[in-house]
């Protein structure tokens, strides 16, 4: 078999016990890993299932299209994997009865990867189970997930559909001909459908072709999403049915059931919340050791199992993901963190990276950390891939964007093409371990006008005043012409102004005026309450982002500039996306093989392995004892206790959050003082009066329920006590070392 058809494919497969199916069946495995998965496991839950590649388990579906398209891929590998070692062995042998095999075997694999629970409460895979459990919650309902779906599809399918008619069917040559000031001819005076025409001739052009190849890519991505679809959906409804009728949450109670409480009523199937005195409703439950799910942490840590390992190589210190590492100094010519981190290269990374981490017990694979080999060629032939299809992709998303932004100038008319949103890099900053997707997407979107107002307090510039009279005269003609207009309609289309219909110019005028407000202030600064700092502390208390070079700095337009990095405009995200695609081939052939290595020593050293669990990420384990002073994952600590309060952390975490509320007591009473102190004050001058009730407002206004401020409190406390400490010691010594002299 090619060698790089064998790295590209899964590693892990159910054991064969016939010795001539075997010989197939090891064809497809690597040869020093086929048997690791047939280790007997303490897993009720797994007994009497079959072991599960993990990126045979379905995806975390946070996101529509990444999801799908890791998913196809991998059934596009998989299946041209065993129709090329069936045609190898048909060769060789002549023999059908081993095709035979392979497909039952395939069959069977297919049928016993369902993740529901069946009547008598056993689970095929555990991970699974979690993660359809939580896309089921996440997207709301069988109902819902099937609107969604279909309206992907629909919408995905009309795009490029209408793109492809545009580009390949319109007679754009002859339209533009009529257009520069010879509508009057006889020959422009056709209806629509004679500059209309999909027949590219006898011999086709290479335009043509290219034009038909989009299409026709398109066409078998749709075609195997459709065939996902059915698949999800089968299981969706099995889902559905186990809310119901084992969690009792029918289809509208789970639009707005918090996940604490599905959370809680799947332990109660395991009898770990039921007190014994309690008569329980129904006898079933599910066949899962209690101690493999006794807490919400048990399910994040397997629910977010990869995103978790993703979460950690994107905001380490020494993330090899940016700078020099990435691309060469001459290609340095815009932001590669925001290039690397964009939708593309995440959807990218998923496929060659995170679907061939573990194996299927779902400990990290021996085999994928020792041959970095594999991962190189397996990045080289994504890169490969994306440069043939890197024309196809910027085409849709050229046209993809285009009708977005179409839809958004009826639905927001304020900002028609200045909309800004938080970048991926951005999201990827933000995100937390063991942090579910709705919970993330909570704070994101509570981050959204507190992210406005802190723009809205540094002036605009001149390039808004210059926008604001672009609008202002674009507004004035658009004016005049539909007055003229209400007087007499064909006025705007029969009246040239340089060879230029008037109805041309009110188009022209429509849209500068569109662009020019977006970029324009709503308001001037200064009638904006608060200062530049108050408006980022607020906004750390949603992003859960406050770097040290921000603090006391935020008034400067250079953090100013830094953030806006971080939350542009759409139009520049839609350019880093382009730019992504375009760099995408030369980062996956070129600077992540060189990365491999490191990548790989990173996720062994950030490794904990669990006892029928398999591997985690360390961090999203809470490991104060080896990473205690992380931000990333005290800040993590913290948010998973909010979301929920009857879990019980570490010994160490929960000290945490007693040194929290210490802090909070404290200072809510030296507030206290500071008020009692006021009002005892009757000889104050009035400039003194001022300037203390102004103190006493600054200390109430603190926000009392943001955790993320209070912990970044506690971090400069304990930074300024170090370094009092530090001064301390070394003065002590500077002293003995005079004595001595």
């Amino acid at each position: 078999m090619d060698e790089n058809m064998r790295d590209l494919l899964p590693q892990d497969h159910i054991h064969i016990e016939n010795d001539e199916e075997e010989l197939l069946w090891n064809a497809l495995n690597d040869n020093d890993h086929h048997t690791r998965g047939h280790a007997n496991r303490r897993d009720i839950s797994q007994a009497h299932a079959p072991d599960i590649p993990s990126n045979e388990l379905p995806s975390l579906r946070s996101h529509v299209h990444l999801p799908a398209i890791s998913s196809i891929c991998r059934d596009v590998i998989t299946s041209t994997k065993i129709a090329w070692v069936k045609q190898s062995n048909t060769w060789r042998s002549g023999n059908n009865r081993t095709s035979k095999t392979t497909n039952a075997r395939v069959a069977t694999r297919t049928h016993t990867s369902n993740n529901v629970p069946d009547e008598q409460g056993r689970v095929p895979h555990l991970d699974g189970f979690l993660i359809s459990l939580y896309n089921y919650y996440y997207h709301k309902g069988f109902w819902s997930i099937v609107t969604v779906e279909l309206v992907s599809l629909i919408t995905g399918f009309f795009s490029v559909s209408l793109s492809s008619f545009l580009l390949g069917c319109v007679e754009w040559r002859h339209l533009i001909h009529c257009s520069n000031g010879l509508h009057e001819s006889k020959d422009c005076q056709h209806d629509l459908e004679h500059y209309v025409s999909c027949k590219a001739g006898m011999v086709p052009s290479s335009y043509h072709l290219v034009v038909a190849f989009y299409f026709s890519t398109f066409l078998v991505y749709w075609f195997f999403r459709s065939m996902q679809l059915v698949r999800t959906l089968r299981e969706t409804r099995e889902m559905g049915k186990f809310y119901h009728e084992r969690l009792h949450i029918d289809e509208r109670q789970v639009q707005t059931i918090a996940w604490d409480e599905v959370v809680g009523r799947v332990l109660d199937l395991l009898g770990a919340n039921v007190p014994n005195n309690v008569k329980q409703i129904s006898s079933y439950r599910l066949q899962i050791d209690s101690t493999l799910l006794s807490n919400p942490h048990d399910f994040a840590r397997r629910i977010m199992r990869r995103e978790n390992y993703l979460t950690a190589c994107m905001n380490h210190q020494s993330s090899f993901f940016r700078g020099l590492n990435i691309l060469h100094p001459r290609l340095q010519f815009a932001s590669i963190t925001q290039v690397m981190f964009s939708r593309n290269m995440e959807c990218n990374l998923n496929i060659c990276l995170v679907d061939y981490m573990f194996d299927t017990s779902s400990k990290l694979s021996e085999s994928f950390l020792s041959n970095v080999h594999t991962l190189q060629k397996r990045f080289m032939v994504a890169g490969i891939i994306n440069l043939v299809l890197m024309p196809f992709i910027l085409i849709y998303r050229i046209f993809h964007f285009f009708f977005v932004s179409a839809q958004e100038w009826h639905t927001n008319r304020t900002h028609y093409f200045g909309t800004r949103r938080w970048s991926s890099y951005a999201l990827w900053k933000f995100r937390e371990y063991n942090e579910l997707p709705h919970v993330l997407d909570a704070r994101i979107a509570r981050s959204y006008p507190m992210a406005d107002k802190y723009l809205a307090l540094f002036p605009p510039g001149a390039f808004a005043i210059v926008a604001g009279g672009i609008s202002f005269c674009a507004s004035s003609f658009m004016a005049v012409l539909l007055a003229v207009s209400l007087l007499e309609e064909s006025i705007l289309l029969e009246t040239t102004l340089y060879g230029r219909q008037l109805l041309w110019y009110l188009t022209v005028a429509t849209a500068l005026f569109a662009l020019s407000r977006s970029f324009t202030s709503a308001q001037p600064p200064f009638l904006l309450e608060g200062n530049c700092e108050e408006a980022m502390l607020k906004l750390s208390g949603a992003t859960h982002y406050f770097p040290k070079e921000w603090r006391g700095q935020c008034h400067t337009f250079e953090t100013r500039d830094e953030f806006a990095s971080l939350f542009p405009y759409k139009a520049i995200l839609f350019a880093q996306e382009c730019l992504s695609v375009l760099m995408a081939p030369y980062i996956l052939c070129v600077s992540l093989p060189n990365c491999a290595q490191e990548l790989l020593s990173f996720l062994s050293s950030h490794t904990l392995t669990l006892p029928n669990v398999g591997s985690v990420c360390r961090f999203a384990e809470f490991d104060f004892k080896q990473y205690g002073n992380d931000r990333k994952m005290q800040s993590s600590f913290v948010n998973f206790k909010q979301n929920h309060p009857k879990w019980t952390g570490g010994e160490q975490g929960e000290s945490l959050l007693q040194r929290l509320g210490q802090l909070k007591e404290e200072e809510m009473e030296k507030s206290g003082r500071m008020a009692d102190t006021f009002y005892e004050s009757q000889f104050l001058t009035a400039s003194q009066q001022l300037l203390q009730s102004q103190a006493i407002h600054c200390a109430l206004s603190r926000p009392q329920d943001n955790e993320f401020y209070w912990l970044e409190k506690l971090q400069l406390q304990l930074a300024e006590s170090t370094c009092h400490e530090d001064q301390e010691e070394s003065k002590q010594n500077d002293e003995s070392e005079d004595e001595a002299v």
